[in-house]
């Protein structure tokens, strides 16, 4: 049994805390004192452990893992209520806080050397995310192969060598679901112009995007191939691929991915 302390419980927080507490092999406490009376409400799993402030824990050494999840302006206050915390010195520190870097983690926790940052994106709400992970060299090969354990609950894996990948995957594919749901509601609205119910536009939009995808994945063949079998001279598709070239979608892409990375870098400067 490995025993988790969860700090934050957002949408982040809270998909990775359903993962986990499916699992037998992990007990949750939970620290959120804005979301402390609604947990307490809808949560019945004995599992999960809920409290209003790290000062109503009694025992602080006998976490494995804690598991910062805040907002990044959050992290500031955090810091300061562990200020005199003392943890285990086997406890792992695990932070999915975007842009906030592992230096921070060893420089404001008292005692903790072993430090992985996280970056998950959305989809982990439904057990399919994919989390971007850098653990520092205190981590044994051990611990990385529970770390992965962890977080392959709610999707895969990709282990990075350098804490520089972490935040251009947080522009990739931490903030990646948005830009496809804004692309989807484009496609949608596009879709209506010409003529189809608000329904109708999203079955269709929808379905070709899903189905495209699992095409995709069931061939040993690129993105880039794939356009080209589809695209026939002279045909419709040509003629938007056109278009989307005309417009240089890839340059807004290019721009769209830099801003988000940019922003994430800046996220991680500070205390």
């Amino acid at each position: 049994m490995k025993y988790i302390l969860l700090i934050g419980c957002g949408h982040m927080g809270g998909s990775l805390m359903l993962g986990w507490s499916n699992s037998k092999n992990y007990n949750i406490s939970v620290i959120d004192k804005k979301k402390y009376a609604i947990l307490k409400k809808t949560n019945r799993n004995k599992n999960i452990k809920l409290f209003r402030s790290i000062n109503d824990i009694n025992n602080l050494k006998s976490f494995d893992y804690i598991i910062f999840a805040t907002r990044p302006l959050e992290l500031t206050n955090v810091f300061k209520d562990l200020k005199n915390a003392k943890f285990n010195k086997k406890t792992i520190a695990i932070s999915v806080i975007a842009g906030k870097k592992t230096e921070i983690f060893k420089k404001n926790l008292f005692n903790i050397n072993k430090i992985v940052r996280v970056m998950p994106n959305m989809p982990a709400l439904i057990g399919e995310g994919i989390h971007c992970i850098y653990t520092n060299k205190s981590i044994n090969k051990k611990e990385i192969k529970e770390i992965d354990k962890l977080f392959s609950l709610s999707g895969k894996t990709l282990f990075f060598n350098s804490e520089a990948f972490i935040d251009k995957a947080t522009a990739v594919s931490g903030s990646g679901p948005g830009f496809i749901f804004q692309l989807i509601d484009i496609m949608e609205k596009s879709a209506i112009n010409l003529g189809f119910s608000k329904s109708t536009a999203k079955i269709l939009i929808n379905e070709t995007i899903r189905g495209s995808l699992n095409l995709l994945n069931s061939n040993n063949i690129s993105a880039e191939k794939m356009v080209e079998t589809v695209a026939t001279r002279g045909g419709t598709t040509e003629a938007g691929i056109k278009k989307m070239k005309i417009n240089k979608v890839d340059k807004i892409f290019n721009q769209v991915f830099k801003a988000a990375y940019t922003r994430a870098k800046q996220q991680g400067k500070g205390k």
